[in-house]
């Protein structure tokens, strides 16, 4: 086990087997493509890491040690983290946009993950987990997290309409989470098996991607009254789904664009000016979110545990893990690690 060197700033949480990390593309593409987010060329300007580096930053875990002066936790106690440490004092943390701070330390990109036997974490930034949350279900906190950053940048009210482009777990958990707030929620996307798992969530209503845009569009005006959505989270990562979202979206609505692009995609400027279309970003999470998200999966309002496909050994994370999600074969959801199963 990992010795905190009497810092006492860090609990040191463990996995075993009731902890788990999910497996997200983002560590996947890294393992491949990479590397293009996680510390590389030089080290991080505050944690002083860099590659090689541990992956993993959608765990849960139980404490089994913590530094001198942490207070608030104990040994003993199933957390998750805030994976996103701020500095607090720059003009982007004092305005409370902390997760956009120039110095921040991204769990498994500017410091070691959690896809590990141990993992160590600021004793400051772990959340507790309630007793009627699993650590299967806690451990899509961290995606949750997300979904709930993003569903929250679009200002939803209750009863608005929203849609959610790309039903991926991201977008299955920004479906329930807008739900929960009160919105009629619709989903699009291409698999069948998603849509059913949308509408096994609460989707009052399903649009088969396959089908051409202008039928897509008709279905959803007629979903909504001939008036089109509120609010559409693009959660897809498509080169044109952000242009589809614009064209979606009612007049003056919001578009929130939460997926990470691969491909560099077209905008129609004329048609969001036109319009008075809003198009927002939404980038990680803050802790408030976090926090937001164990109270929801403890309230049963999100189901997490429904999109965990399967449980796999730290030995199989490449084998099994990376290469079912290249396969290009996408009839799972989320994949967990368990460093206790063999």
């Amino acid at each position: 086990m990992p010795n905190l060197n009497n810092n006492d700033q860090e609990p040191l949480c463990s996995t075993n087997d009731t902890d788990y990390c999910g497996i997200c593309a983002t560590d996947m593409e890294e393992y491949y493509y990479g590397p293009k987010y996680i510390s590389h060329d030089e080290p991080h300007s505050v944690s002083g890491k860099k590659t090689p580096l541990i992956v993993g930053h959608e765990a849960t875990g139980t404490v089994v040690e913590i530094g001198q002066n942490v207070t608030g936790i104990s040994v003993g106690t199933r957390v998750v983290f805030n994976g996103i440490l701020s500095c607090e004092e720059c003009y982007f943390c004092e305005r409370g946009l902390n997760n956009q701070c120039p110095q921040a330390v991204i769990i498994a990109f500017g410091d070691d993950g959690a896809m590990a036997e141990y993992a160590v974490w600021k004793g400051t930034e772990v959340v507790p987990l309630p007793d009627n949350v699993s650590s299967i279900e806690a451990a899509l906190a961290e995606p949750s997290a997300v979904a709930h950053h993003a569903v929250a940048k679009s200002n939803i009210k209750e009863g608005d309409s929203l849609v959610v482009l790309g039903c991926g777990t991201v977008g299955l958990l920004a479906l329930q989470i807008a739900k929960a707030k009160g919105a009629k929620v619709y989903a699009i996307d291409k698999r069948l098996e998603s849509l059913e798992m949308a509408k096994q969530l609460g989707a009052e209503g399903i649009i088969d991607a396959n089908i051409n845009i202008k039928k897509r569009k008709a279905q959803l005006m007629e979903l909504t009254d001939g008036i089109g959505p509120d609010v559409v989270i693009d959660s897809a990562g498509g080169r044109d789904t952000p242009m589809e979202s614009v064209d979606l979206v009612r007049t003056g609505g919001t578009v929130v664009l939460v997926a990470v692009y691969t491909a560099k995609p077209e905008f129609d400027f004329n048609e969001i000016m036109f319009r008075e279309v809003n198009v927002v970003g939404s980038l990680g999470y803050q802790r408030t979110d976090v926090e937001s998200v164990v109270s929801l999966i403890s309230q049963k309002k999100i189901k997490t545990d429904m999109l965990v496909s399967q449980i796999i050994g730290i030995d199989q994370v490449v084998d099994v893990g990376y290469n079912k999600m290249l396969s290009g074969n996408k009839d799972f959801f989320r994949i967990l690690v368990s460093p206790s199963k063999s």
